[in-house]
């Protein structure tokens, strides 16, 4: 094992070395379509072939996984994500608290909600159980990912089951230029701000304020030892260098309110932590 690993290193730091960043990038993208390697390989490799890229610009290093649909976004297809049973027991369960708390201010889920935006929202599975399940009433759902290809098989399932769900292919970190003046009664962003560094993941969560009216609905990584409320900084999490947030900080600075939330540390649930904020805009 110690000798298969030491060859591994050897072999990442010689392509490193002899190969510009650029070409690295577009072999990462031409490993992942090898369908003659099984899955774990090739996301073994596409982010290993640019992994350095973490260490210069974290944001970007994400950013580029995701957009060329590598790595832990391979798994985000249509057969694996739409349909009520194949939504997350997780995401069931921030769905829930969201409709507990909009009913707690007088507000009905069922026909108060008139308007919806994800914050990446991938194919789009998300947005179609709000359309089908949470807020029948909606006539606008829209949302946003930087994965082009998620958004094209979205939209191409979408319009197979004549939904009202729009998808377009954007940043978050442009968020405010791509929505302008429009706001939206609720603003989803679940499991996104983890992949961007401290400042930039506060900046998202400001222009989701600005760009909402009822309830900024997000999930985040639960630090395990405390309440991620109590966190001075963002803490970078080694496995995959995505980020544990202070949300509730976030919010407060950019002149939110929280109105409810749920914590609860080290427990998993399919996989995920739970950290779930619901805020309002304080203004």
């Amino acid at each position: 094992m110690v000798k298969t690993e030491y060859f591994k290193q050897t072999a990442k730091d010689i392509v490193r070395s002899c190969i510009p960043l650029a070409a690295r990038k577009q072999l990462a993208v031409w490993v992942d379509h090898q369908e003659w390697l099984d899955q774990h390989r090739r996301s073994w490799w596409s982010q290993e072939l640019v992994r350095d890229l973490a260490s210069r610009d974290i944001n970007e290093y994400h950013k580029f996984l995701w957009s060329r649909h590598l790595a832990y976004s391979a798994p985000y297809e249509v057969a694996l994500k739409f349909g009520h049973e194949n939504m997350p027991q997780s995401r069931r369960m921030f769905f829930t608290d969201l409709q507990k708390h909009l009913a707690g201010r007088s507000l009905d889920p069922g026909l108060h909600i008139g308007s919806v935006f994800e914050v990446g929202c991938s194919l789009g599975y998300q947005l179609r159980y709000c359309e089908t399940d949470l807020f029948p009433a909606a006539t606008i759902l829209e949302g946003s990912d930087i994965d082009g290809y998620a958004i094209r098989a979205g939209r191409e399932y979408l319009r197979g089951q004549g939904s009202k769900v729009r998808l377009t292919c954007g940043d978050m970190e442009g968020l405010d230029a791509f929505l302008g003046d429009r706001r939206y009664d609720v603003t989803l962003c679940s499991g996104v701000l983890m992949y961007l560094e401290e400042d930039a993941a506060a900046r998202v969560v400001n222009a989701m304020l600005r760009h909402t009216k009822v309830v900024v609905a997000l999930t985040g990584l639960a630090f395990p030892e405390r309440d991620n409320a109590l966190l001075d900084h963002s803490v970078p999490r080694n496995s995959d260098r995505s980020f544990i947030h202070n949300i509730d900080s976030m919010i407060e600075k950019a002149g939110g309110t929280v109105l409810a939330r749920r914590w609860e540390g080290g427990r998993l649930v399919d996989g995920h932590t739970i950290y779930f904020v619901f805020a309002g805009t304080g203004r």
